[in-house]
């Protein structure tokens, strides 16, 4: 990519459809009479987040080497914490990078069946696993018909409202925090919301869910909902306690994003598949719009800071098609723009390899602002932010029916990166 993409316009199908998220008095935002400046702040520049899921062999350096560019990682926990497997992982991660933190994914409301069916004698068996299944065995949750409740194929939706249920949760995680060489920063939350989501349709699976059991579908159920959200913010603080005040906590989901007191118990949020879920229309204008109750610069001041947070992480897997001046089709990562906003806000983005979800990916081009010398500032359609090595601009009047913005990041009067704004001047 780089300087040679300057004059860069999308094509979908053959049709371009400019929807500028120039400001009106007929949209909710408000007009911006002059620039705008959000407050400054104080971390490496541009900060990174790796989510990968997958079975990583950690004994290979090359993989310690990559992976430990990250600021924030976020790994498997039953696979961190299987028994004589990688379990140095964590120590070699740490002596590349002492300042990287590393997460384990934590599933809020399941267990898997696969976890009891291995015999936990064998000597790879993790511990952990088993542990998670038997203890909340007796929780499992069941449908409006009585059929056993899945959240996803192969996955036991637990009766989370129930404080027994959580409090067994938490047992697991505390046996189990120091118990394995690989010990963690803190845990990722999948996930939290206003009401409690499952995959639909599951095979299988006959009936709605319904937790408290009275015979009504949880979405139709009010009571349910609320008992939910009550059982959410429980589970974290019973977690706290357990395991200290300083375990990182990010939850994913889309109640932190959208409430500020909830957002409050954690130390980060992770906006999966950014903005789709968390924004009404002109979404990306609205994540940057410090007139939206909450966007990210607002955003940023919800989670704690005791932790050496916050951390709001954008993810998004998805790509788009763009051609250059020569007519030649260009695959652009929703990561790309997601850096630019992650630049401007503070914000980490997750990059991920093409038509794949949560695997290690990095950008093909990295760029080293340093520091950032002001604020983001936004003036009309332009948000724009000065850093030691350079400046990041994003314009909106740019936008497509596809494509959020345009965008250049420039480096000691270089560009490093650029999608649309042919009449950018460095």
């Amino acid at each position: 990519m780089g300087g040679n993409y300057r004059a860069l316009s999308v094509l979908f199908a053959g049709l371009v459809i400019w929807v500028g998220c120039s400001v009106s008095e007929n949209q909710q935002s408000p007009e911006m009479r002059g620039p705008i400046e959000l407050s400054v702040l104080e971390h490496s520049w541009p900060a990174m987040a790796v989510v990968d899921w997958g079975s990583i062999d950690f004994s290979d350096p090359a993989n310690l080497q990559k992976f430990a560019k990250a600021d924030i990682l976020i790994l498997e926990t039953a696979y961190l914490w299987k028994e004589g497997r990688d379990s140095g992982a964590i120590a070699g991660l740490k002596a590349l990078n002492p300042d990287i933190k590393i997460l384990g994914y934590i599933n809020a409301h399941g267990s898997w069946e696969s976890w009891g069916e291995v015999d936990r004698s064998e000597a790879e068996y993790p511990s952990y696993m088993w542990d998670w299944y038997a203890k909340t065995r007796d929780f499992w949750s069941y449908t409006t018909t009585g059929d056993t409740m899945m959240s996803w194929p192969g996955k036991i939706l637990l009766d989370f409202l129930n404080p027994d249920c959580r409090a067994a949760m938490v047992q697991v995680l505390s046996d189990h925090w120091y118990a394995h060489e690989n010990v963690l920063d803190g845990i990722f939350w999948d996930h939290f919301n206003s009401y409690l989501w499952v995959m639909p349709n599951i095979s299988g699976v006959v009936g709605e869910m319904d937790l408290d059991g009275d015979g009504i579908s949880h979405r139709e159920d009010e009571d349910e909902m609320q008992a939910y959200r009550d059982a959410s913010v429980d589970l974290i603080s019973r977690t706290r306690r357990a395991l200290g005040g300083d375990v990182i906590q990010i939850a994913n989901g889309q109640r932190a994003p959208a409430d500020s007191i909830f957002a409050g118990l954690l130390d980060g949020m992770f906006y999966e598949d950014f903005p789709e879920y968390n924004y009404s229309d002109q979404k990306m204008c609205k994540a940057l719009d410090p007139s939206v109750f909450n966007n990210l610069f607002s955003a940023k001041n919800w989670p704690s800071t005791q932790n050496g947070g916050p951390w709001l992480i954008l993810s998004n897997p998805r790509c788009l098609t763009a051609t250059n001046d020569d007519g030649e089709y260009l695959i652009w990562k929703r990561a790309e723009f997601n850096r630019v906003v992650g630049l401007l806000s503070g914000c980490l983005p997750v990059y991920c390899p093409q038509n794949q979800r949560n695997r290690y990916g990095w950008p093909e081009i990295e760029v080293e602002l340093g520091l950032p010398l002001s604020g983001a500032v936004i003036d009309g359609d332009l948000v724009s932010r000065e850093f030691e090595l350079g400046r990041v601009v994003l314009d909106f009047s740019e936008a497509t029916a596809m494509a959020p913005f345009g965008f250049v990041i420039e480096k000691q009067g270089i560009v490093q990166q650029q999608f649309g704004m042919k009449d950018y001047l460095p």
